[in-house]
């Protein structure tokens, strides 16, 4: 993955994402400020709702991150390590986001198993970028 477009692809797949999480941060702030009992009554969905922010802002600044030392080249992102890195980045919040909006009694819904899934290929990118740093 050489070409500044596709790091720049990156770059702004990162900087709307964590915007996005950002913004929903600040609607889960809200949901507790006004003592909202959507939020305050139902521990799993603010236990999921928190997961989904901060997995969320976490790893679009991963994304970021990958963006700029690739541009750099620092490391070397394949077609398939950026996409798996982009589609990793979705995959663990929404899962969280899902499994908290829509879940059963005492646990998450099944949109949690999206989770396990963008944390194996999270594993296999940093794997994979850690790889090509170490060749450089």
């Amino acid at each position: 993955m050489g070409s500044t477009r596709e790091h720049s692809a990156l770059i702004c797949q990162g900087w709307i994402s964590l915007a996005a999480w950002i913004v929903f941060g600040l609607l889960i702030e809200g949901l507790i400020g006004f003592r909202s009992p959507a939020l305050l009554d139902d521990s799993v969905r603010r236990e999921m709702f928190r997961l989904a922010h901060a997995h969320g802002t976490l790893l679009n600044l991963v994304l970021i991150a990958a963006a700029i030392c690739a541009q750099l080249d620092l490391i070397r992102l394949g077609r398939a390590t950026s996409l798996g890195l982009r589609t990793a980045v979705v995959l663990l919040p929404v899962g969280f986001l899902l499994a908290g909006l829509w879940h059963f009694k005492d646990d998450p819904g099944i949109a949690i198993f999206l989770v396990p899934l963008g944390a194996v290929l999270l594993l296999a990118t940093a794997f994979q970028i850690g790889y090509s740093a170490f060749r450089r």
